[in-house]
C-alpha cells in the first residue's frame, strides 16, 4: 500500500500520528491521562452551568466564554461529530475539508484542510468560537487569539478523555443536557463492554495494522493500544516507545499474534492471509484476521465506543455472542 490511491483522510491520519511523534504539546495533553470517571464527574459538576463561564481546554488553557456562541467553526473531524452529536449543527459556520460525519457534515461550508486551514475564509465567517485540536493546529491559536476569536483546544489519546471533551464542548456551546445524554449512553456501553470482559480468563495477543509500507502499528499512548486494552486484549506492539512505530515482519513473526485487525479503507483480511511469509502467522493459520472501519479506531469523538464494541467481539466472541 502506497500513499498514491490512499484516502485524503487516511494520509492525514498517518501525516497527523508521524507529527504526533514529535510535537511536545499534543504529548503534553492537559488532561488526566489516569480517566478516572469519579475525578471527571466532580470536576464536570464544579463548573458553571450558565454563561459567562471559565473552562480549561485540553492545554490547560483558561478560556472565559462570555455568551452562548452563535457561529461556531470546527478545525477537526473528530470534533466536528461531537457537535452534531450533542445537537449543535445549526450553529456550524465552517468546517475543514476533511469533516465528512455525518453526512450532513459535508454540507457545512469548508474553511480549507485539517493542516492548513485558510485564515481568510475563517475570519470573514465571523465566528464566536473556534474549535481546533492540538499538535500542528497549535500555531493557529495565536493567531486566532490575536483577532479576538475564542478558541477552545480539544485534544484526546483514550476514550475517557473523548467523554470529557464531549462534556466541554456541551459546556461551551450550552447544549450540557444533549451531551450529557451522549455521555451517559458512552459510558454505559464502556461499563457493558468492561462487565463482560470481567468473566473472561485469557487476554489474546493483538497486532493492529495501520500501515502496510513500511509495516506499521500502534504502541502505547494511542487510541487503538486503549481500545485494545479495555477489550480485554494484550497489544504485541504495547512495549514500543512510540504512538506509533513500525514493526518489520521479522519482529511480527516472532511474536506471533493470535489475531491479526486491519483499518478496511484499503485490505481485506484476504489480503494479509496472502502475503508471503504471513501463513505461519497464528492469526492466519486460526483464521482470526479482522477489519475495522478506521474512524472508528483513530478519530477522538462519540463513534470511538463503536470501535470499542467491535474490537471487543473479534478479542472476545464468547462473551458477545
Amino acid at each position: 500500500m502506497k500513499f498514491i490511491g490512499m484516502s485524503n483522510k487516511i494520509i492525514l491520519l498517518l501525516f497527523v500520528a508521524m507529527l504526533l511523534l514529535f510535537a511536545a504539546g499534543c504529548g503534553g495533553s492537559g488532561q488526566d491521562q489516569s480517566g478516572d470517571e469519579s475525578a471527571l464527574q466532580n470536576h464536570v459538576a464544579s463548573q458553571q452551568d450558565a454563561f459567562p463561564l471559565t473552562i480549561v481546554d485540553s492545554l490547560n488553557r483558561e478560556v472565559v466564554i462570555e455568551s452562548e456562541p452563535g457561529k461556531i467553526i470546527s478545525l477537526s473531524p473528530a470534533i466536528t461529530e461531537i457537535l452534531f452529536a450533542i445537537g449543535v449543527a445549526d450553529s456550524i459556520v465552517g468546517v475543514t475539508d476533511y469533516c465528512d460525519y455525518p453526512a450532513e457534515a459535508l454540507q457545512k461550508p469548508k474553511v480549507g484542510s485539517f493542516q492548513t486551514p485558510n485564515l481568510e475564509l475563517i475570519v470573514g465567517s465571523e465566528p464566536d468560537l473556534i474549535f481546533t485540536a492540538a499538535g500542528i493546529q497549535e500555531d493557529f491559536i495565536k493567531q486566532f487569539d490575536q483577532l479576538g476569536i475564542n478558541v477552545v483546544v480539544l485534544d484526546a489519546r483514550n476514550i475517557d478523555q473523548v467523554i470529557e471533551n464531549i462534556h466541554l464542548a456541551g459546556q461551551v456551546t450550552g447544549a450540557i443536557a444533549k451531551s450529557s445524554e451522549v455521555v451517559e449512553d458512552i459510558q454505559q456501553r464502556v461499563a457493558n463492554v468492561k462487565e463482560r470482559i470481567d468473566r473472561t480468563e485469557t487476554k489474546p495477543t493483538i497486532f493492529f495494522e495501520v500501515w502496510d509500507d513500511p509495516l506499521m502499528t500502534a504502541g502505547p499512548g494511542s487510541f487503538i493500544d486503549d481500545l485494545i486494552s479495555i477489550a480485554g486484549g494484550s497489544n504485541i506492539a504495547g512495549d514500543t516507545t512510540e504512538e506509533f512505530t513500525e514493526f518489520n515482519r521479522e519482529m511480527l513473526l516472532a511474536r506471533n499474534p493470535e489475531i491479526y485487525i486491519i483499518n478496511s479503507h484499503a485490505h481485506k483480511p484476504e489480503d494479509i492471509k496472502s502475503r508471503p511469509g504471513f501463513a505461519g502467522l497464528n492469526a492466519v493459520r486460526e483464521d482470526q484476521v479482522y477489519s475495522i472501519e478506521d474512524d472508528l479506531v483513530t478519530l477522538p469523538g462519540p463513534r470511538l465506543i463503536e470501535g470499542l464494541e467491535q474490537m471487543a467481539k473479534i478479542i472476545h466472541p464468547e462473551v458477545f455472542s
